[in-house]
């Protein structure tokens, strides 16, 4: 090969080489190759660049939607349960309260059973005037009182020293729209409100601090129907009556109490210290939380987040016994009566001597400690401790198994060799049904009840019952044959409602159908007289025939157990009637 030939192959070798060395534009649009597709794992890899690069190409408005989120996410923390929990272990003056039970309403006008509702209305509210212990009348609202001699007019000065937590001024036109509305509520639309007992009762405005009350007929028991908390005209000038029930003072209350609530949810209610209550409370805010049953109501006590807890079922919290940081309250609340009813209305129970037998079959003692109860033992409708109570005059049943056996036979039962149950001569075999309200407390007395009475011969069927089935189909109908229920009475010792023969239906609570005219008389007498003598008088009769009759089994005054931080020093809940009244000195409380 020539050297011009050696020379040219070097030339294009040396620019081959170069055109190979040169990299491409990134300006260059290549129509001839296809573009190759990202893979999520590369954008992933890369995803720091690729990320900025996105918001860079969108912004501002990839900008606006991130600070939009972290704004909302923020927001849903601060309201958050998480958060409030974080606030109460940081802050000190915060008191956290725990409690299996659920929202009714917080509007005093209305009637409730709801334990909440109770205790959320005595921290809110403020009574006209209030009960003590041994039923007299005690001053709040109300400073001053006087009756007529024929015990028919009744008048109250009140103090216009009080405000509600707003700031306004508590008026004689809150004290009269409280009794009237309530009294509207209950005799135009049918509400069980606290006016109900005053249907009949004439109120006027006597001048700017006095009302007065104009009864029918002298009435003992006036001064507990009086007793009730007053609300704040203002908050219902522009709510129809009608829709009272409805309004969003249910949830959130307005009173002249010493906390007010500020934030309220299905399951916690937030509570601060009144700015314009007589004495300002020590501690600044009152957490109320609420949980559906005793073992959430555990975990919580557990991890922490509880400053104390309250029941009258003490089995259910007996594990704060494990903790060394808390101290135990407790009282028997005398006002609370368990029973069981038995439905005079059915035929095989019209029969007293089945209901003496049945009583006497009962080991109240064993029952109470088989189905871990706390409480004391009842053997009659007035508590011991009430000074209308009658020793002498009651008839106690005591376990006494040979004298039930003795009245089956008469009756016509033989105890059966083979099963041990009383069965009839066709071998029918003696049974009934107890209904109670489906809980954890019912269950475990109805079932130790069950196998008491199976020791003893007799069948008892269990009917467990949701509270819309108890409230419905029970009570509302009285079709049932024995009905463990609880009640709850006056400090005062009048019980017409519960045995007078006018109260046998629905919503009224002479609930076995009761009926005997010389306990009418007796019940009719005591409310219309005002002296003591008379009444405890009346009452001893009182409690002798109803005792002889035996509408029902009676079971025991529960005990209230109050679980506490051994820090908190709370007022002394020794002599309380209702578990509420444990806050009625909460504004001394300190943590």
């Amino acid at each position: 090969m020539s050297q011009s030939g050696v020379n040219e192959n070097i030339i294009k070798k040396s620019m081959k080489e170069a055109f190979q060395s040169i990299r491409p534009s990134k300006n260059i649009i290549n129509v001839s190759q296809k573009k190759e597709r990202t893979s999520l794992r590369d954008w992933l890899w890369d995803y720091p660049l690729n990320l900025g690069k996105f918001f860079k190409d969108t912004a501002p408005l990839s900008f606006i939607v991130i600070f939009s989120l972290i704004g909302f996410s923020l927001f849903i923390f601060l309201t958050s349960s998480t958060f409030a929990n974080v606030i109460t272990k940081e802050k000190e003056n915060i008191y956290v309260e725990g409690s299996v039970g659920a929202i009714s309403s917080f509007n005093p006008l209305f009637t409730s059973q709801s334990t909440v509702d109770a205790d959320i209305r005595e921290l809110v509210f403020e009574k006209f005037i209030s009960i003590s212990q041994d039923g007299k009348p005690q001053e709040e609202i109300a400073k001053d009182w006087s009756i007529s001699a024929d015990g028919k007019t009744y008048d109250f000065t009140i103090s216009l020293n009080h405000r509600w937590q707003d700031g306004k001024p508590l008026t004689i036109e809150d004290v009269m729209f409280t009794f009237e509305i309530a009294k509207e509520l209950a005799s135009k639309y049918s509400y069980d409100t606290i006016g109900s007992p005053l249907t009949s009762v004439e109120i006027t405005q006597v001048d700017d601090n006095k009302v007065r009350f104009k009864l029918t007929e002298s009435n003992s028991t006036f001064f507990e129907a009086v007793s009730v908390y007053i609300v704040p005209k203002h908050k219902f000038e522009d709510v129809k009556v009608m829709d009272i029930p409805f309004d969003s003072f249910a949830k959130y209350p307005l009173g002249s109490g010493p906390y007010q609530v500020y934030r309220s949810e299905p399951n916690v209610v937030y509570l601060k210290a009144s700015d314009y209550y007589s004495v300002k409370p020590k501690i600044d805010t009152f957490i109320y939380r609420l949980y559906s049953n005793y073992e959430a109501l555990e975990a919580a006590f557990r991890n922490g987040i509880l400053d104390a807890m309250g029941t009258v079922d003490e089995f259910s919290i007996s594990y704060s016994n494990e903790y060394s940081g808390f101290r135990e309250y407790s009282v028997i609340l005398n006002s609370r009566l368990r029973m069981i009813f038995f439905n005079t209305r059915k035929e095989r129970l019209e029969n007293k001597d089945v209901r003496i037998a049945l009583n006497y079959i009962t080991n109240k003692q064993l029952l109470m400690e088989k189905a871990n109860i706390s409480g004391e033992i009842a053997y009659g409708p007035i508590p011991s401790t009430s000074w209308a109570y009658s020793e002498k005059d009651i008839l106690k049943y005591e376990y006494q198994p040979e004298k039930a056996l003795e009245i089956f036979n008469r009756l016509g039962y033989t105890k059966s060799e083979s099963d041990g149950y009383f069965q009839t001569e066709d071998k029918k075999i003696l049974s009934f049904t107890l209904s109670y309200f489906d809980n954890p407390l019912n269950t475990r007395i109805a079932s130790t009840l069950e196998q008491l009475w199976k020791e003893q011969g007799v069948v008892l069927n269990l009917e467990p019952l949701s509270y819309t089935q108890l409230t419905q189909e029970i009570l509302a109908t009285r079709d049932f044959e024995l009905l463990m229920y609880e009640v709850e009475t006056t400090i005062d010792p009048d019980q017409y409602n519960l045995w007078h023969s006018l109260k046998t239906n629905y919503p009224d609570l002479n609930l076995s159908g009761y009926t005997y005219e010389r306990v009418d008389i007796l019940l009719e007498e005591a409310r219309q007289t005002q002296k003591t003598e008379e009444r405890v008088s009346d009452y001893a009769l009182f409690q002798k025939y109803l005792t002889r009759d035996v509408p029902v089994i009676f079971l025991y005054h529960p005990k209230y157990t109050y679980v506490v931080k051994s820090e908190i020093k709370i007022s002394d809940i020794s002599d309380i009637m209702y578990p509420y009244q444990r806050f009625s000195n909460i504004s001394f409380w300190e943590k």
